[in-house]
């Protein structure tokens, strides 16, 4: 340790340079691993546990009402194994590795059922748009769709016709917005989320999409909370069921500003 009064080097028993006196200040221990450091401190935030606990009803609410979130339980089960290895002081790449993993199922997921309502929208408009036998199309449609089949019964094939054209498209509007918003979004948090794990390896702090991640999280967020509420006087669980999904994000979001954010450095 050289003393900084005289130089002396005075080695790292002495607390006083044996030169001069003058007190010896030792060198702060350097990080070997500045990523890990940070992204193990943002797993041990407490926030992170709340985002854990959040997943975990979510997933639950969604098995009660019927459902099978294989992914949403995937995710939530990383989570919880990823944060059981931060109490331990460890930022496990390989448990974040299964999250980023998770996240772009999901966005595979996505966007195969955005192209599926694209391709049902362009084949019932195409079908109906013909103005020929859109009768029979509608009356073996009655089987299977209850009361509200019927009705159209009544009214003329020309009518029937437009009315299928109108439906096909919003079909195609509503798939091209899903596929949008997913390949614009969803792909930006997955590259942020891998870019995590990635930062690991390479001990480098250089994540990628880190503001646009945040954005994004907060889009679908509100998006979220705005299906909550639509639906919380219908289906209290689904409701229940956005509301977690939507409060998670914007956790994220907080935990992206703290971590990521405040200390950007790449």
């Amino acid at each position: 340790m050289k003393c900084n009064n005289c130089g002396f080097e005075a080695g790292e028993v002495f607390e006083f340079c044996p030169n001069c006196g003058v007190p010896v200040q030792k060198a702060e221990a350097v990080s070997l691993n500045p990523a890990a450091d940070l992204v193990l401190a943002s797993l041990k935030d407490k926030l992170f546990l709340v985002i854990c606990i959040l997943m975990s009803v979510g997933t639950v609410l969604s098995l009660i009402s019927g459902n099978l979130p294989v992914i949403e339980i995937l995710i939530t089960i990383f989570l919880w194994l990823t944060y059981a290895k931060s109490l331990k002081n460890i930022a496990d790449e390989n448990h974040l590795r299964c999250v980023s993993g998770s996240v772009y199922a999901n966005y595979v997921v996505v966007n195969v059922v955005a192209i599926i309502i694209i391709v049902c929208g362009a084949i019932f408009a195409a079908l109906l748009g013909t103005f020929s036998n859109t009768s029979e199309i509608i009356n073996s449609l009655a089987v299977e769709y209850g009361e509200i089949i019927p009705e159209l019964q009544n009214l003329p094939e020309t009518i029937l016709g437009v009315l299928g054209v109108i439906i096909g498209f919003v079909l195609i509007i509503i798939g091209v917005a899903c596929l949008l918003f997913n390949i614009l979004g969803m792909r930006k948090i997955h590259r942020f989320a891998k870019s995590v794990y990635q930062s690991i390896i390479t001990q480098t702090p250089e994540f990628e999409y880190v503001r646009a991640a945040r954005n994004w999280l907060i889009f679908f967020g509100v998006c979220g909370a705005i299906s909550a509420l639509s639906s919380l006087t219908t289906e209290i669980i689904a409701a229940l069921t956005s509301l977690c999904s939507a409060s998670s994000m914007i956790i994220a979001v907080i935990l992206i500003n703290k971590y990521f954010i405040e200390n950007e450095k790449y």
